[in-house]
């Protein structure tokens, strides 16, 4: 097992985020050990669907430099101090490679080597997907040009150039990224591989506001189902793109044993934070919406019969809900644009929960985001952002008709 100890130095390579905008394919931890040698890497390898994935490399002893690794380019006959690697690929970067089957292999130089030591350019590095054929897929190089720039050595005016000069590169890499793609796929024809279920080793992308507070209401929901469980029962609940710790939820039952029964723990993993907006927008029963999202790769659940289980338990919420006008037409509404079948109309299992064990406050938050959750596919493009925009428009014009009439009656009375 690695210790902190074993790297007391690190050097990051990455782009900076300028304007508010960055994207990093991948960056580079170059980890040292306590005399200054390179002996470790960790890759920061992001995708286009905001997924992350941390690779912790390590150089094998004996490794002759650039070993399995062709460059057609590279024709240099040595490379001194050069830190190589190889693993396998098990993360979904590009759509035109599956994700298993394939190996990545590294050679870099050592950023921090004088270049005195035989280092020429202390940014050189060069990763090489390889399929299972051992042929080279693809290769990708980084590679420094003339000498460094300190930014705080700079005067006010080679600031703002450097700003200029480099400060549009962040914003239009991931544009490149998907102009490139549409070439690749359009004209030249390469097979698509589309995203799949996220491994364990995977970080989700960040939840957006709407799914945050979409799964504050499942949480609760989820504890609600555990608490009213007859069995004895414990839920691990990993939410996903939040910075939150794995929560235990335990039925009265569990909470009286000692010890937690192996058959009775359920892992509960939300592997991406659109698995919350689905979930409220379907008017399915709990279980077949649970049974359905894990099967379109959002969620994964290590016993799902006792999780189906708990769903049909408590039947306390049902019947207890008095609509008044203006919510039974808000429902009706949301059970028009929802996802489900004809015989599945009414509350779902959420909404229950939501009218009969939160404030009225929480129910309008709820209610808001559902009806714009909902909606904007048909009126927005399938864009929230679009929708709020058109709202604020609407607002506006009608601001401006209101204007206009009492202008108009009051012109009128003078008349």
């Amino acid at each position: 097992h690695l210790q902190d100890d074993d790297y007391p130095y690190a050097c990051l390579l990455t782009s900076p985020k300028v304007w508010g905008r960055v994207f990093n394919p991948v960056s580079f931890w170059y980890l040292y050990s306590a005399n200054k040698q390179l002996t470790a890497m960790i890759l920061e390898v992001n995708n286009n669907f905001g997924e992350r994935r941390m690779y912790l490399l390590g150089s094998p002893p004996g490794t002759p430099d650039d070993a399995g690794i062709a460059d057609p380019g590279d024709l240099s006959p040595t490379k001194p101090h050069r830190f190589t690697s190889r693993w396998p690929k098990d993360f979904h970067v590009s759509p035109f490679f599956p994700r298993e089957g394939m190996t990545y292999t590294i050679s870099t130089a050592d950023p921090l080597l004088p270049c005195a030591q035989g280092c020429e350019q202390p940014i050189d590095s060069r990763i090489v997907l390889i399929s299972s054929a051992d042929r080279v897929q693809l290769i990708a190089s980084i590679r420094s040009e003339g000498s460094a720039i300190r930014p705080a050595a700079l005067s006010a005016y080679g600031r703002y150039r450097l700003l200029l000069s480099w400060g549009w590169v962040g914003m239009i890499t991931e544009p490149r990224i998907f102009f490139q793609a549409a070439i690749l796929h359009l004209w030249r024809k390469l097979k698509v591989w589309y995203l799949p279920e996220p491994l364990d080793e995977t970080i989700s992308r960040r939840a957006n506001a709407m799914e945050c507070v979409f799964e504050t209401f499942f949480r609760g929901y989820l504890r609600y189902l555990v608490e009213n469980s007859a069995r004895a029962l414990t839920v691990r609940y990993h939410a996903a793109g939040l910075d939150r710790p794995v929560e235990i939820m335990q039925s009265p039952s569990a909470r009286q044993i000692s010890g937690e029964p192996a058959d009775r723990v359920v892992e509960f993993r939300a592997l991406r934070p659109d698995f919350y907006t689905s979930f409220v927008g379907r008017a399915l029963p709990a279980e077949a919406v649970f049974g359905a999202l894990a099967e379109s790769s959002l969620l994964r659940v290590s016993r799902m019969d006792l999780l189906q289980e708990i769903c049909g338990e408590p039947k306390s919420l049902l019947g207890k809900v008095q609509l008044s006008f203006s919510d039974g037409v808000l429902y009706q509404i949301i059970n028009w644009t929802r996802k489900g079948t004809e015989e599945s109309a009414g509350l779902s299992a959420m909404d229950y929960y939501v009218l009969t064990c939160c404030s009225h406050a929480e129910q309008r938050n709820y209610q808001n985001n559902l009806l714009q959750l909902l909606l904007c596919p048909y009126i927005a493009f399938g864009s929230v952002g679009a929708l709020q925009a058109e709202v604020f428009v609407a607002k506006l014009a009608l601001l401006w008709a209101l204007l206009k009439l009492s202008s108009f009656l009051v012109t009128l009375v003078h008349v």
